[in-house]
């Protein structure tokens, strides 16, 4: 008895020792630094008197957090590798003090990477190269690679009255192409607290990461140097906190600058993209966020776009990244001009868009300006992508300056485009009809298309969002091992009946704690009522971590637009083979957001055209599937007019009419010139393109007499491997009625 006594204390002091070991390489991966936040709910003079009883010089109130406040201590080394929890527990035990908080460097990378006539549309040098800027294609028939911004650009909307700031290592903000788009109001320097974010030169250039950002959104048009800006009559700022120690302090104060006056905050960097960290915004950062939502440009909301990692290689996934994972950033990836994922690029539920950036070694990069007044054609890595959706996001913001931080999100949901990057794997249509991919997000930004739809005339806002979480109390903690797999089945009404009924969802949080042996190698997936499947997690091969995942939200944008009732399933398994790992789910909450009534503007089915077409109007369409029903009656609507036609029978149709209909029909659509007839417009009714395009969804994989219009089908159904034909041919159709009187 004695024995058995003696064997279970050595084993429980064994794990305790484990335990101790484990917090202790967490402590030593620290660095801390001597500044302290507080909080003081009496304001800051009785943060100022605080500060001089204890020993403390008083930094002054951190960003637009109201009695939060940054304490330096006179008497602590300014950096350590050890916390001071007794000076840390004194401060906290004071009356007047209700949180507070020792501050270590968090470490931050930045997200690097390791057709018309337009050549003399700008003087700018580097402008011919700006290959996603412009459309650049020989010939019609190649794919189309820019961001669709000329048909803004030439509305007369190129960024002005918006202000945007970069969030890096500083700005040369007295740089020939920045200049004069330079807003000293959206700058400050928050590694060495004055006004300056001028960049600290060395002989490598590292802190050239900002100026490069900066200089994609608002080069300046027409000054004979480099290139041109998305936005570049936008006013452009810079916040300097890369480049010394980041805390969570520096990056509240970074993320909530003068959120009255700059309108969209551009971040390109994160936490290490290695392949192994779990981290996101700290207390402070996180209700800097929060404030921004709720409070920046005067209660609309700041908008917040991030970079979504460079870690591809290392195997990482943003969702492991609590930036990029959060709801109140826009979270941008990456396609090459192939039109390919690069190989830097993550996967994670949570990206909203893509722009373009580098790809392979032999792909063109992006163009920007540089440090020393000089130019650079080598900019790279989603840290690239993000400041381009930044531009596009400005236009928008000048088009219509009441669009909320919501508002900006669901442009972008609906106007990406699928068809350029429908080459990758993984696309996936969700239950509201909706493509979407975990290496893109909902496509590629399409500049004109959320310009048009942002019109303020016809842009109805979305409704207020509201917040449903599900849970079960009475869940108790199910063990996982090697090879396994735990499943769980959540219903739920959608809060049904209550004021916070979800009837179309927005973004999705599952909240989970698990315990695990080896972080790395759980795989989690979650599948909605409608039966949309999002990988919520990918196994990581360099996260050997025990620590699990603590309350961490995983956040998915897969099943925007999806009425959330009903069961929702989640699987979390490990299929690595490793005979010892072991674990537990310990809870889970369910966090559905979203409104109680449908969004206007998704009402109607999204269309998905191709790419070298660019279908700008989404509203009022049917998809191809519907019409294969009802083939001789079509019932076609746009935004400007309404057309409905009904075909008479076939025999009362004059057969030349039809014949023509059909061939000028296949050649909007698919738009060659190699038929061997002429195609004539004139007297064609409209009732002869409807009754042609039920006869061409007829003829589909039957056999077929000689005919006018065999050549085509024979050429592009059969021998070319056209994609999307049904939406080519349904714009076509669009394009031919609304020429029609």
């Amino acid at each position: 008895m004695e024995g058995g006594h003696w064997q279970h204390l050595c084993i429980a002091s064994v794990a305790l020792l484990c335990l101790l070991c484990r917090g202790l390489e967490a402590a030593l991966d620290k660095h801390f630094v001597n500044e302290w936040a507080a909080e003081i709910p009496g304001g800051p003079e009785e943060a100022q008197l605080l500060a001089e009883e204890l020993g403390y010089d008083y930094m002054g109130q951190i960003g637009s957090l109201e009695n939060h406040y940054l304490f330096r201590h006179r008497a602590h080394p300014r950096r350590s590798r050890r916390s001071a929890p007794h000076i840390t527990k004194r401060l906290a035990d004071d009356g007047r003090v209700s949180w507070a908080e020792q501050q270590y460097n968090k470490e931050r990378n930045k997200r690097s990477a390791i057709k018309e006539d337009t050549k003399n549309l700008f003087k700018d040098p580097l402008w011919n190269r700006q290959w996603y800027l412009q459309d650049t294609r020989s010939n019609p028939s190649l794919p189309k690679l820019d961001l669709h911004l000329l048909p803004v650009w030439k509305r007369g909307i190129t960024g002005k009255g918006v202000v945007i700031t970069v969030l890096d290592d500083g700005l040369e903000w007295n740089h020939t192409d920045i200049y004069a788009n330079y807003d000293p109001e959206a700058s400050y320097d928050f590694n060495d607290n004055d006004n300056d974010p001028f960049p600290r030169y060395d002989i490598t250039n590292e802190n050239r990461h900002g100026t490069r950002c900066v200089g994609e959104i608002a080069m300046i048009a027409n000054n004979n140097k480099c290139g041109v800006g998305v936005a570049y009559n936008a006013k452009v700022g810079g916040i300097r906190m890369l480049d010394g120690i980041v805390t969570d302090a520096k990056e509240a104060s970074s993320i909530g600058f003068n959120p009255q006056h700059v309108h969209i905050y551009s971040a390109s960097w994160g936490p290490n993209d290695d392949g192994k960290t779990v981290e996101g915004p700290g207390r402070l950062a996180q209700k800097a966020f929060e404030y921004g939502i709720k409070q920046g440009r005067n209660g609309k909301g700041s908008i917040f776009v991030w970079a979504s990692g460079n870690g591809g290689r290392q195997g990482d996934n943003c969702d492991c990244d609590g930036y990029t994972d959060s709801i109140y950033t826009i979270s941008i990836s990456s396609a090459s001009q192939q039109g390919l994922s690069p190989w830097y690029a993550e996967k994670c539920s949570s990206t909203l868009a893509t722009a373009y950036s580098s790809g392979d070694y032999t792909d063109q990069r992006i163009i920007s300006a540089d440090l020393h007044n000089e130019c650079t054609e080598t900019h790279t890595g989603t840290s690239a992508s993000a400041p381009l959706a930044a531009g596009i996001f400005a236009l928008a913001l000048e088009f219509n300056p009441d669009l909320t931080w919501r508002d900006m999100q669901h442009l972008v949901v609906w106007t990406s485009e699928y068809d350029p990057l429908s080459n990758n794997p993984g696309w996936k249509k969700n239950g509201a009809g909706l493509m979407v991919n975990s290496r893109f997000g909902f496509g590629l930004l399409n500049a004109k298309a959320l310009v048009d739809l942002a019109d303020p005339k016809t842009w109805k806002g979305v409704a207020e969002k509201k917040e449903c979480i599900v849970e079960d109390n009475e869940f108790s903690p199910r063990f996982l091992r090697s090879d396994g797999e735990v499943t769980i089945q959540i219903p739920t009404k959608a809060c049904e009946g209550q004021d916070n009924h979800i009837k179309s969802l927005e973004h999705l949080q599952l909240e989970a704690t698990i315990e695990y042996t080896r972080r790395g190698d759980l795989h989690i997936t979650l599948t909605s009522p409608l039966g949309t499947n999002t990988v919520l997690l990918t196994e990581r091969e360099r996260d050997k971590s025990p620590n699990g995942f603590k309350s961490w939200d995983f956040m998915s944008v897969h099943t925007w637009g999806e009425d959330p009732a009903g069961t929702w399933t989640v699987k979390i398994s490990d299929v690595s083979g490793r005979k010892n790992n072991e674990g537990r789910i310990v809870s889970w909450k369910l966090i559905l957001r979203g409104t109680s009534t449908q969004p206007e503007h998704m009402k109607y089915p999204r269309v998905y055209t191709s790419y070298n077409v660019v279908q700008n109007d989404r509203r009022g369409v049917e998809k191809m599937g519907d019409t294969e029903k009802e083939p001789i009656n079509e019932s076609v609507t746009t935004d400007r007019s309404e057309v409905t036609e009904n075909t008479p029978d076939s025999q009362e149709l004059d057969e030349r009419a039809k014949s023509l209909a059909i061939a000028h029909l296949l050649k909007n659509a698919f738009d060659r010139g190699e038929a061997s007839f002429p195609l004539e417009e004139k007297d064609i009714p409209k009732h002869s393109y409807l009754y042609a395009l039920a006869t061409i969804k007829q003829a589909e994989g039957r056999e077929k007499e000689n005919n006018l219009y065999n050549e085509y089908i024979d050429r592009f159904y059969h021998t070319r491997p056209y994609k999307h034909r049904d939406d080519r041919l349904l714009q076509a159709l669009l394009n031919i009625l609304k020429k029609k009187p």
